[in-house]
């Protein structure tokens, strides 16, 4: 990066340190280095930046649920179409960063707009409902958008609704989304279940790791 940027977020650094712990500092700091451990989150995020989730499949396999889940937020079980995308930000100490998650629209007036949509996506989540057709259905979302156009970005399969009697399993899931191009790990999950948020916060956490060290700085090159 260039000095000006790296100059801006070492001002954004101090001025958080100092909000954080400014006061303690001044007024009770015993020389106690360990307070300062939970800072390492606000450096991560600041010179890092959040982490972008695009969360995306057809209409009604739950991508919105899932999002819910991950924020920690009470599931809504009637269905609701999404416009475009809905945008939700989780800070939460499980994962140690801040997570931009992009629920997408998958209704078919909206599937043009998911390839700029996907544009610095870091980690994508590719929601099924377990079912043959929908899974059969989600290789052309492989094919035609995520192969072709974002080849290095970290795909993760969610065979979601493990909880209807016609699913398939996440392994048979896996064999089916994946090819020679790319092994697409799948997860099994039952989204409106709150049992399954450490499951796909745990999920998250480790797809982080994998995440390039050049994506992790910001640098594109796509």
């Amino acid at each position: 990066e260039d000095d000006a940027a790296v100059n801006s977020k070492i001002l954004s650094l101090r001025a958080r340190f100092m909000e954080k712990y400014g006061k303690i500092l001044k007024t009770e700091w015993t020389g106690n280095r360990t307070i300062f451990y939970e800072f390492e989150k606000e450096v991560d995020n600041i010179i890092l930046g959040s982490i972008k989730i695009s969360i995306i499949g057809f209409g009604g396999v739950g991508k919105t649920t899932l999002t819910r889940l991950i924020c920690g937020k009470d599931v809504d079980l009637e269905y609701i179409p999404t416009i475009t995308a809905d945008i939700a930000e989780y800070g939460g100490d499980e994962i140690g960063r801040t997570l931009t998650l992009w629920d997408f629209a998958g209704q078919a007036q909206f599937r043009s707009l998911w390839r700029s949509l996907l544009e610095g996506t870091d980690i994508t989540l590719l929601v099924t409902d377990s079912t043959f057709e929908n899974i059969n259905g989600s290789k052309e979302i492989i094919h035609d958008i995520l192969d072709k156009y974002f080849q290095e970005k970290l795909v993760i399969g969610i065979a979601n609704k493990q909880d209807l009697p016609n699913r398939l399993t996440p392994e048979f899931c896996e064999k089916i989304l994946s090819s020679e191009k790319r092994i697409i790990r799948t997860h099994g999950m039952i989204s409106i279940e709150p049992m399954y948020r450490e499951k796909i916060l745990a999920i998250i956490k480790e797809a982080i790791k994998e995440i390039p060290e050049k994506k992790k700085k910001g640098v594109n090159n796509d």
